[in-house]
């Protein structure tokens, strides 16, 4: 068994696919959608090949329902990087607010942002021996 991918619900299509194209690097593989106001956006990490969902659900939507608290429904996605100060930095200069962190240590290091929807996003170097 394998794991396939995770998908995130969004309150801003277009901020959300900002985030994750425009500042973690992640490519849009296509688009779908299976009833009227849904709207389904696969994304992929080029580095890993990790696959992440992005749902839309416009308010007349069946599938739609508001959000409870921001962030709550899903706890944290994470994202290594090589260079985790140029990449943290670059998501809190962006206007990503601070979730958590930074913490830099001998064998890694590693923050938390906040999506558009409120959702903790993490990237970490982690220091291989």
């Amino acid at each position: 068994m394998g794991f396939v991918y995770a998908s995130i619900r969004a309150k801003d299509l277009k901020k959300t696919l900002a985030f994750y194209t425009k500042l973690l690097g992640m490519k849009i593989t296509g688009t779908r959608s299976y009833w009227p106001g849904e709207k389904i956006v696969s994304l992929i990490s080029s580095d890993t090949g990790v696959r992440l969902n992005v749902m839309y659900y416009a308010k007349h939507c069946k599938l739609y329902t508001p959000y409870k608290k921001d962030g709550v429904e899903l706890d944290h996605l994470m994202f290594e990087v090589k260079d985790f100060r140029k990449a943290f930095d670059k998501l809190v200069e962006s206007g990503a607010p601070i979730a958590m962190g930074p913490f830099e240590g001998k064998t890694r290091s590693l923050g938390f942002v906040k999506d558009p929807n409120g959702i903790w996003v993490g990237v970490a170097s982690f220091n291989k021996k």
